[in-house]
């Protein structure tokens, strides 16, 4: 059996074979753009090692992070299904390795081998609806709550790409912008983290002392 892109039980997700065989090998540098909004998608890119971070620039032209992707991920499904131009942008958070996949190659493999059609098919799904579920977060959930909750889905994603479990690296100016506010506000709300014993900080780490408490803080506005 073909391995899966998304599996479905508990153990990491892997980059299936017939993608993998047909893939150019890229490196990216920290903070480097990999593909621009509004440009036309030429493949696939899968993320070997490192982490994105996937944007869109608002009406004022200030930048929105709309998630974080990590190992194994693949970056612009929507569009490679819809066959449209990017709707957003991806620049890398830190040195990076990616797989590329022609558009022609890609959907070759779709065509030959119907578990990965399924699989990328229930990803975009689940995609679909983990932005609705930020929508919502973003116009109902306080700032607080926002925090603690995006400390603990950037944790678990970085724990499975290598890192060192309980560690978020990220600057605050990428936190304030993945969770909707200013620099300020997360600078303010993690000293309130820290002085309440649930996170430590080092430069840019992260490193979270209490879970539970953060999930607290996080489902008290729900």
């Amino acid at each position: 059996m073909a391995a899966v892109l998304y599996s479905t039980e508990n153990k990491a997700p892997e980059i299936p074979a017939p993608l993998r065989a047909r893939a150019d090998y890229l490196y990216y540098k920290k903070a480097q753009l990999i593909y621009q909004e509004g440009s036309t998608p030429l493949g696939a890119y899968f993320v070997e090692n490192g982490s994105i971070k996937i944007t869109k620039l608002g009406s004022s032209g200030k930048e929105q992070i709309l998630k974080i992707v990590t190992n194994a991920e693949l970056l612009c499904l929507s569009d490679l299904f819809s066959q449209s131009r990017y709707g957003n942008s991806a620049k890398t958070l830190e040195d990076s390795s990616l797989l590329f996949i022609s558009k022609q190659d890609f959907w070759e493999v779709l065509k030959e081998d119907d578990q990965i059609f399924r699989s990328l098919l229930q990803q975009l799904a689940l995609n679909i609806r983990k932005g609705n579920e930020k929508i919502v977060e973003l116009a109902y959930k306080p700032v607080r709550g926002r925090l603690a909750e995006a400390l603990l889905s950037l944790n678990s994603k970085f724990s499975t790409n290598g890192r060192e479990p309980d560690q978020v690296a990220i600057t605050r100016s990428d936190l304030a912008s993945y969770i909707g506010t200013v620099k300020e506000t997360v600078n303010r709300l993690l000293s309130e983290f820290r002085s309440e014993k649930l996170i430590s900080t080092q430069g840019t780490r992260i490193k979270i002392s209490d879970p539970n408490g953060l999930e607290r803080i996080s489902r008290m506005y729900v």
